[in-house]
């Protein structure tokens, strides 16, 4: 497995008072001691300085690098234009066959948004086509920013907009299809800070939506979460293959199997059971 690392919200400074580089030469060296193969991020943006540093990573570990390139309507950077492109190139002494690109649609949270992202992603691939990337992929985020007036206690659907921005994007799209990206099942752009400790919580993906589980807090430290992971493999969401569908999966039925074992140990110390709940039809 190779791992594609963006340094790019990280300040382009010295990471120790003394170490020469900066966090993306950090990163490469950490993960070269490790042998774990990876593949530098950088944009059009970038200073000199920093993309010395790529280019030193990519010598390295010898995969290449990746440009990431924003359509999103709220990112601060314009896409490079040739002569970007070229110096950029001459600088990391590499070849676009060396390097893949991610196009960053950014968050899309509507079928109106989804449109226009549409529009700007295929304008930004027509673009950054006329150079022969070793790959290219089409990255959006539809997760919201949180879970605040999500209803407690049941699974509420979100539709994976992303997931359907990069359909629409294949869908008209006349070269090589991208490959799919997104930011999981998170906002595309994480908070500053967070409030508190959130209740317990589900991001469930299914085909066309996530079904997302919120549950208050009733039980003590995260023994909702016990709750939660029954409710969920009980619900219509919850496929067929059970625990071999995903890593994800397996780790939800050991959390039942937990769950139980602490419901039989309350139920003998008189506390009570948990509660079930009815899913429609």
């Amino acid at each position: 497995m190779v791992r594609t690392v963006d340094c790019g919200a990280l300040p382009p400074a010295r990471v120790l008072k003394g170490d020469a580089g900066g966090p993306m030469v950090r990163v490469g060296e950490s993960l070269s001691q490790r042998q774990v193969a990876m593949r530098p991020v950088f944009r059009g943006t970038d200073t000199d300085e920093t993309l010395s540093e790529v280019r030193a990573v990519m010598a390295w570990h010898q995969q290449g690098g990746c440009l990431r390139v924003s359509s999103a309507r709220d990112a601060e950077e314009l896409r490079p234009d040739d002569e970007r492109v070229r110096e950029m190139l001459r600088t990391l002494h590499a070849v676009p066959e060396e390097i893949d690109l991610i196009i960053d649609a950014g968050p899309v949270h509507s079928r109106g948004r989804r449109e226009a992202l549409t529009v700007e992603v295929l304008e930004t691939l027509h673009h950054m086509a006329r150079w022969p990337w070793r790959h290219e992929r089409v990255a959006a985020g539809a997760f919201p920013v949180n879970l605040t007036n999500f209803p407690r206690g049941r699974a509420t659907p979100v539709v994976r907009e992303d997931a359907l921005l990069w359909k629409q994007v294949c869908d008209q799209w006349r070269d090589n299809i991208p490959d799919f990206g997104d930011f999981g099942v998170t906002h595309p752009r994480m908070p500053l800070r967070t409030r508190g400790t959130p209740h317990s919580n589900m991001r469930y993906t299914t085909a066309a939506d996530w079904q997302v589980f919120v549950y208050p807090k009733t039980r003590p430290g995260n023994d909702d979460f016990f709750t939660l992971s029954c409710d969920l493999v009980s619900s219509p969401y919850w496929p067929s293959t059970g625990a071999g569908t995903s890593g994800g999966g397996t780790l939800v039925c050991r959390t039942v199997r937990n769950g139980s074992g602490r419901k039989q140990a309350a139920g003998r110390s008189g506390e009570p059971g948990r509660r079930r709940i009815t899913w429609p039809s």
